[in-house]
């Protein structure tokens, strides 16, 4: 029954209840594999092209094709901005090329386009094998390793950005000196290979292969829209002719340059079809899709609403008014990016695309470039070479580039996307067949000499007046892992794998501590009164002729020694003292320990002008004066410091001059050359447990601690 007769009728239950008891044809729900049916996708600013196709010794057949138009705008001058929306109208096209082939599509070719087109020209020589015919498969080798190199050339000299080589042609191919157009069956010395390569950077590229990922599809080859248009428009045969074809989209008008048998050029801008759209939304106050309507009809009179909700009426005649000034504009900027790409005019201009449609352009396009505008055409199904498809699939100047994707995909050196994922990030890499983890590195943001470490410095200082010399640590060397196996970095790549690159890391510094080498319970400094004046005793440590009674990190060139002095025999052999003295007003016996606040005087008074012999070390006290004072003199009453306790270790802190408690900065001062920088590696600063401050005053008894 035709279906459209039976809208409305009354559904017989019994025979749904019978239908519903029926097992599921499993076999019609069932698709083929995709094989070698090529699935060409073109994702437009304005639209989503699908093309199922087959290479056939005739040329490119066209199976199948399917049109999706963006239901916003997620699309800007060729670059994807909305990802998920892309994604969503590429599984619209797969969904209905699916459910007509009966195929499973999977693996898909694309095209690439952006406003951040670059190109390289470049040309590599061959020592070719002597005696040696060259065969096809050597030519190929030659080729895909002249775009290795031309990409690593690129690399270096564009290294703040990471780009991707999306297309390549060969411009020419010299043999001993001289140009041939097929070295294959010849012999020779040395081959010249010149290309031209088109880069585009990475976050185009790589938006676009998510987009096309989240449809469940995997990237099969890509290309750039241009040389997709010139293999659709103009084949190989024709490229002798100095040819400019313009691809111009909704976003972007691709320029592609053909001449002397090679593509030799190509240009992108992004003045294109959505100019045209947007001056008639300026002008009559409509939104992009009526706009769009409006642009497109081809009808003489043309009714619409505007975002007043007025309902008018507009002449094809009036739209062409309005829209002539950004015609011109257009056609001034394609040949512009013409002669940017030919230096001069050329023989023949295609312009192809939607936007090739526009009414006039060829006309002001030969007017720009000053030619003959027989010169000029716009494309049409005609145009398109090499193309087999029925009648009822309907080509015209938009499709050139879908078609074009699937005729690169069918011949030619195909541009594999390879993906790899490298420390957890999928790359999609030009495959070569040469792929190394040592060119995944660039992708990787990880720099050659970080896969080198040396050893960390060594730490020299002097000891007890020996030197001492310690070696920093051995490196730890790169580790480099293809699919859990150790690897190296020339080991080859393919699609698919998991790359993990670890970079080497220097080995440590080698680094000391006081605590290292003395046991620091035993460190105690006190001060005691000597002929009258203040002097540092008991057992501490001195680091570059200054006291230090805590712990602390030994630097490079620090000299280091240690006072013994916790008898009174002891500080009186450091300082070199040979009279008899009293301690504390009686005489000592070798071995007694001093202790804060004792008072050594002569055992036998000596006159006020007698030198005396000793001469005390200056540490962190004033030195003792060289006119010893009378033992019978009452000693002057000078302020003596606050007992306090650093990091553990009880200690009499010196009394400032100025009569004034000493601050925690008195202190910090007091165990390093440099407190700055003592506090500023330090993670623990307190005093009695709190957070100290620079000016705090520090009282006796204090705790503290700087770790």
């Amino acid at each position: 029954m035709d279906e459209k007769k039976a809208v409305g009728k009354k559904p017989d239950k019994s025979k749904l209840k019978s239908k519903a008891a029926k097992k599921p044809d499993l076999s019609a729900q069932r698709k083929n594999p995709q094989g070698d049916v090529i699935f060409a996708l073109d994702i437009g600013t304005r639209t989503v092209v699908g093309v199922l196709a087959k290479k056939t010794a005739q040329g490119c057949k066209i199976l199948d094709m399917e049109t999706v138009v963006h239901e916003k705008r997620s699309m800007a001058d060729g670059q994807i901005e909305d990802i998920k929306a892309v994604s969503a109208d590429i599984k619209k096209v797969k969904r209905e090329l699916e459910a007509r082939s009966r195929l499973q599509l999977r693996d898909v070719c694309v095209a690439a386009a952006g406003r951040a087109l670059r190109t390289m020209r470049a040309a590599w020589e061959y020592k070719l094998p002597e005696n040696k015919l060259i065969t096809a498969e050597a030519l190929k080798a030659t080729e895909l390793d002249a775009v290795r190199r031309t990409c690593e050339s690129f690399s270096k000299k564009n290294d703040t950005t990471t780009f991707y080589c999306v297309g390549h042609n060969v411009i020419s191919l010299s043999l001993d000196g001289f140009k041939v157009n097929k070295p294959e069956g010849h012999r020779g010395e040395k081959l010249v290979t010149e290309i031209i390569a088109a880069f585009l950077p990475a976050y185009v590229v790589e938006s676009l292969c998510a987009a096309i990922h989240g449809a469940n599809l995997e990237v099969a080859n890509i290309t750039l829209e241009p040389i997709a248009a010139m293999n659709a428009v103009v084949p190989q045969e024709l490229r002798l002719i100095n040819i400019a074809l313009c691809d111009i989209g909704a976003g972007t008008s691709d320029v592609a340059v053909s001449r002397d048998g090679s593509v030799v050029a190509y240009g992108m801008a992004t003045t294109a079809g959505d100019e045209i759209t947007e001056t008639i939304m300026k002008e009559l106050l409509v939104d992009f899709e009526t706009a769009e309507m409006l642009k497109t009809s081809d009808d003489k009179e043309v009714s619409f609403k505007d975002i007043l909700l007025r309902e008018n009426k507009i002449s094809r005649d009036r739209i062409d008014e309005i829209t002539a000034p950004a015609a011109r504009d257009l056609a001034r900027v394609i040949a512009e990016e013409i002669i940017a790409a030919n230096s001069v005019p050329p023989q023949a201009i295609f312009l192809v695309g939607g936007g090739s449609k526009l009414k006039n352009l060829a006309p002001l396009v030969a007017e720009e470039l000053k030619v003959d505008p027989t010169r000029v055409i716009t494309g049409r199904r005609e145009l398109l070479r090499g193309i087999i498809a029925p009648d009822e699939i309907q080509l015209n100047a938009e499709h050139s580039t879908p078609l074009g994707i699937a005729v690169s995909a069918g011949e030619g050196v195909s541009y594999d996307f390879t993906t790899i994922t490298v420390n957890g990030r999928k790359l999609h890499t030009l495959d070569t067949n040469r792929l190394t983890v040592f060119e995944l590195l660039g992708f990787a943001k990880i720099k050659p000499e970080d896969m080198l470490a040396g050893s960390g410095k060594p730490l020299s200082f002097t000891l007890s007046g020996e030197k001492v010399t310690l070696r920093g640590e051995h490196p730890k060397p790169s580790e480099i892992t293809v699919n859990g196996e150790p690897a190296s970095m020339n080991t080859v790549v393919t699609k698919g794998d998991v790359v993990v690159i670890a970079p080497a890391e220097n080995g440590a510094d080698a680094t000391a501590h006081l605590s290292d080498y003395f046991d620091l319970e035993t460190i105690r400094a006190f001060t005691v009164i000597l002929f009258g004046n203040k002097q540092r005793a008991g057992k501490y440590i001195l680091i570059n002729g200054r006291e230090v009674t805590a712990d602390r990190r030994i630097w490079e060139g620090d000299d280091i020694s240690v006072v013994q002095s916790e008898t009174i025999s002891e500080l009186l052999s450091t300082l070199g003292i040979g009279e008899k003295v009293l301690l504390n007003g009686e005489p000592p016996a070798p071995e007694d320990m001093l202790k804060s606040g004792d008072i050594i005087t002569y055992e036998k008074p000596i006159s006020e002008t007698a030198e005396s012999t000793a001469v005390p070390i200056p540490v962190t006290v004033p030195p003792v004066s060289e006119n010893a004072k009378s033992a019978e003199e009452p000693v002057r009453e000078e302020p003596v410091g606050p007992m306090i306790t650093v990091n553990g270790i009880e200690t009499e802190f010196p009394a400032r001059d100025d009569g004034k408690p000493p601050i925690f900065l008195d202190v910090a001062a007091a165990f390093s050359d440099d407190p700055t920088e003592l506090l500023a590696h330090a993670e623990t600063i307190t005093v009695n447990g709190k957070i100290a401050r620079l000016d705090e005053e520090i009282r006796n008894g204090d705790v503290i601690i700087i770790e």
